[in-house]
């Protein structure tokens, strides 16, 4: 089966996963239950990548725009996120040394899986239109999962932690990636919401700018640049998805999160309807004129719309602060998601995490096996395949085929994969040898 037609989930599937979901109870986590949810959102999102990256109609976000279901995807990304900080640290109390991490990982890939659906379909305008009040719920969920990127010491410390090699520091290690990956996807989320202001609610707009000052945040995460670092060789590493060496050719280059960043200041400090909502006091100005030395040369002839950007900024260091501007009159409106939940389970946390550690913490091999199952179409390795763009070994192209014998080298076609023979026939002997003796 070709990359063009094949599929993860058939169309009259999506349409019926998307239809099914529901609100998910807080102290199902990790039941059969809970993993068959789970395991559609993962079809579901492995079935929307697809879509994007091959430049298919966008059937996945047609279904959550058309049956209205975006909202659960804010509530479980912020439910999975109240876990984390009630239910997970109790969970350690109660046996700080687990056997394995199956279940724990579940439960923060989940939230992970959740961000991810959420960055698709909020690229289209239609999405935000759906939302109606749950906005503000993801609008604080997304300013605090991006906040973490700015915390370089974001490690949580356990002292009842015994073997800094057990299967506990792996957890939390696994976790700390998952964050920093949803903070990176809340970054573009901020961003969607910060070009469709004008599909939001008026208390969307004042919760951004008045609330939470994202002009602000965005600025910090400029000057921070979490997505780039250096590895132990010196040679720099861009983050998207992974992390990736820079090559030579594209030193210089605005990595896609960055550009993220730049579109949404330049939506919320040049839309006009923002304006009365976010007064440029002195200390804001000092902040924002911090911009004005990024935007140089190399960035303006990559991202041209941030012309007028750099101009309102010069513009600004020239005259004076603004002054008070009497707010436009509007219904303050509360975010209810988070203190709901907050308020269904209060006092009750640590009675959730004994009933969760039964099956958290298991030593039933079969209902582990059972729960594995569960998961396994979701994990189908020639699914998954043609969801991660694969380049070919020799020049770097797409590759759409790959060695028949180790399985591991792709190429563009068979010409490219004659010339590299010689480079990979060794390793090519290895792998398989390697293989067949895991498999005896």
């Amino acid at each position: 089966m070709s990359l063009d037609t094949e599929y993860i989930i058939a169309p009259w599937e999506a349409e019926a996963y998307v239809q099914s979901l529901e609100i998910s109870d807080l102290q199902d986590v990790c039941t059969k239950k809970w993993f068959e949810f789970h395991k559609r959102l993962i079809l579901l999102n492995q079935q929307s990548v697809l879509e994007i990256s091959n430049f298919r109609e966008e059937s996945i976000k047609e279904w959550f725009v058309c049956l209205k279901k975006i909202p659960i995807l804010i509530y479980e990304v912020i439910q999975i996120d109240i876990w984390k900080h009630k239910i997970f640290p109790l969970l350690i109390d109660i046996n700080n040394e687990p056997e394995n991490t199956f279940m724990l990982f579940s439960v923060f890939y989940h939230e992970d899986v959740a961000a991810s659906l959420l960055e698709n379909v909020l690229f289209h305008c239609e999405s935000a239109i759906t939302m109606d009040d749950s906005v503000l719920d993801l609008i604080d969920y997304a300013v605090k999962s991006v906040t973490v990127l700015l915390n370089k010491n974001n490690i949580e410390i356990y002292e009842n932690l015994k073997d800094p090699s057990s299967c506990l520091e792996e957890i939390l290690e696994k976790k700390k990636e998952l964050e920093f990956d949803i903070g990176m996807r809340c970054i573009s989320i901020l961003r969607y919401l910060a070009e469709f202001l004008d599909s939001l609610p008026l208390c969307a707009l004042s919760r951004m700018l008045s609330v939470h000052d994202i002009p602000y945040l965005l600025v910090q995460l400029i000057e921070n640049h979490p997505w780039s670092k250096n590895d132990s060789e010196g040679n720099v590493m861009l983050y998207d998805g992974k992390w990736n060496k820079v090559k030579d050719n594209e030193e210089g280059k605005i990595s896609k999160i960055e550009a993220q960043i730049w579109f949404g200041l330049r939506e919320l400090l040049l839309n006009p309807k923002c304006g009365p909502y976010y007064e440029i006091t002195e200390h804001r100005l000092s902040h924002l004129l911090k911009l004005q030395k990024y935007l140089h040369e190399i960035v303006l002839d990559q991202i041209a719309p941030l012309i007028d950007l750099k101009r309102w900024l010069s513009y600004l260091s020239m005259s004076a602060t603004s002054s008070a501007t009497s707010r436009p009159v509007y219904v303050e409106v509360i975010p209810q998601i988070k203190p709901m939940i907050l308020e269904k389970y209060h006092k009750k946390w640590k009675k959730l995490a004994k009933h969760q550690a039964k099956f958290i913490f298991t030593k039933d091999t079969d209902y582990i096996k059972s729960s594995a199952q569960i998961l396994s179409d979701a994990y189908d390795l020639d699914k998954l395949d043609c969801i991660d763009i694969k380049k070919c070994f020799l020049c770097q192209e797409q590759a759409k085929k790959r060695c028949s014998k180790c399985k591991e080298a792709w190429y563009c076609g068979r010409e490219c994969q004659v010339k590299d023979w010689t480079n990979h026939k060794d390793i090519c002997e290895k792998i398989t040898n390697n293989r067949s003796d895991n498999q005896n």
